[in-house]
Parts: C-alpha cells; sequence; structure tokens
C-alpha cells in the first residue's frame, strides 16, 4: 500500500525519540558505535580508535545476533580499553624538567603485587614514558595517533586520552581515563 521507499514519522508519534531509533547490530558502521558513546557517556573516538572499535562490537553483535545495548556497548569498550585489573597500571609518578627534556619517574603496580619503579628522560612526559616502555619491553614504540578530551567543564572533569602505538609493526590502541590528564595519558599508553 505504500509507494515510497521508507515512510518519515515523527518518533514521538509512536512514543519514542530520535536518540532511542538508533540501534546497533552487526550491520552498523562505525559513525553509530561512536555517536552512542559520545551520546551516552561522553566520549569522542577518533576515527582511527572508531574503526579499532567497531570491530569488537560487531563481533559482539554477531555472536550474540541482537541489537547492541549502549550499556553493551560501553562495557565492552571499557573492558577492552580501560578494565586494567589483570595487567599493569601507572601507580604514582613525579615530572621534573631540565634543560628542555623531561624526566618522568614512574611506579607501575603489576599482577601478583608486582611493583616496577621506572625512570627516564624525553621531549615531553609521552615522549619520556615511550623512551621508559621501551627499555623495559626490548620493542620499539612510536606514537601513531594522539588525542584527549575532558569528560566535562570544570577544572575537575575527567580527562579521556586516546593514543594508537606502533610497536614492532602492531598498531595496537589504548585509552586511559583519569582526574589528571598526565596519568591518563600514561595509562593509554600502557593499556
Amino acid at each position: 500500500p505504500w509507494d515510497v521507499a521508507y515512510l518519515p514519522i515523527d518518533p514521538s508519534d509512536i512514543g519514542r525519540t530520535y536518540q532511542e531509533v538508533i540501534r546497533i547490530n552487526s550491520q552498523s558502521g562505525k559513525g553509530g558505535v561512536a555517536h552512542v558513546l559520545r551520546r551516552d557517556y561522553g566520549l569522542e573516538l577518533p576515527r582511527w580508535l572508531q574503526v579499532d572499535f567497531s570491530t569488537v562490537v560487531q563481533e559482539l553483535a554477531e555472536d550474540s545476533e541482537s541489537e547492541v545495548s549502549s550499556e553493551d556497548i560501553f562495557t565492552l569498550f571499557s573492558r577492552h580499553y580501560l578494565d586494567t585489573e589483570k595487567g599493569w597500571h601507572v601507580g604514582d609518578y613525579r615530572l621534573s624538567r631540565e634543560n628542555g627534556l623531561d624526566r618522568l619517574e614512574v611506579n607501575l603496580h603489576g599482577p601478583e603485587n608486582r611493583d616496577l619503579f621506572l625512570s627516564g628522560r624525553g621531549s615531553g612526559v609521552v615522549g619520556a614514558f615511550v623512551q621508559v616502555m621501551e627499555e623495559l619491553t626490548g620493542n620499539h614504540i612510536v606514537v601513531v595517533e594522539y588525542s584527549e578530551h575532558s569528560l566535562g567543564q570544570s577544572a575537575d572533569a575527567q580527562a579521556v586520552c586516546y593514543v594508537q602505538l606502533n610497536i614492532d609493526g602492531e598498531r595496537p590502541c589504548g585509552v586511559g581515563r583519569s582526574d589528571d590528564i598526565v596519568h591518563a595519558s600514561l595509562a593509554a599508553i600502557l593499556s
């Protein structure tokens, strides 16, 4: 009976809002996942992280053979990038600057209550931490992409940092979230 490709309706006519109409399934693209995380959690995923994360969401949608809720997407994002309970995480750190170079001293807490104290120098805190991680792992590490933003508009808003590294040809992505932008940056690299 309808001779149109799509029937334009106002979502309020069926008791919904525009945001609730956006649904994520195995056919959804990167933009839909990024929109849900921005709208519901304030996360501004850069394009390269959208590409990395969309495959993870697509696998979940295909395995479950159903739509993926906003909560499921955020849980998956947290588990994939933020939760480091089983791995290493950044403890206390100290920064100082001398002759144009930053010196970083950082404690890393790891599995089985292992702690490491690391110290390095670099052009900026990220450079110093990468230098330390190269020495620790024996891998060549390059920061390919870096992005950050706050989760609010006050001075005490949390910071989120996104990084993509090149580690001996592999390109892992990491995310860090903290009350402190330096801590968020270190956590993103470590994740």
